[in-house]
């Protein structure tokens, strides 16, 4: 199920609770990135990929989606979330989103 990306807004993207999976601490100074990929595997025009995560608290990490990205209405995009942990592990995520536009 795909989650949704409003079209000419802000849009915030999280990784939870991210841990060292060799000592199961979690991993505050972690590498994360995030690239937004369109329905053909093309980074959306509107944004420099890839985007830095910040550690925001315990294994959170956040990054916002700028506002003027080229979404279209209801099309299928994916966000590739890349990791390398403190003690260079490595981790990939895929996050499937469909681009709305807000109705008011």
């Amino acid at each position: 199920m795909a989650l949704t990306i409003y079209i000419a807004n802000n849009n915030c993207i999280e990784l939870t609770g991210l841990t060292n999976t060799a000592t199961e601490v979690v991993d505050t100074a972690a590498t994360v990135t995030v690239t937004l990929k369109d329905s053909l595997d093309v980074d959306v025009v509107g944004q420099a990929w890839p985007a830095t995560m910040s550690h925001v608290a315990a294994g959170l990490y956040r990054a916002t989606l700028d506002d003027d990205l080229a979404l279209v209405h209801n099309a299928s995009y994916t966000a590739m979330v890349e990791v390398i942990g403190t003690g260079t592990e490595i981790g990939h995520w895929e996050l499937s989103l469909r681009a709305k536009t807000r109705a008011v």
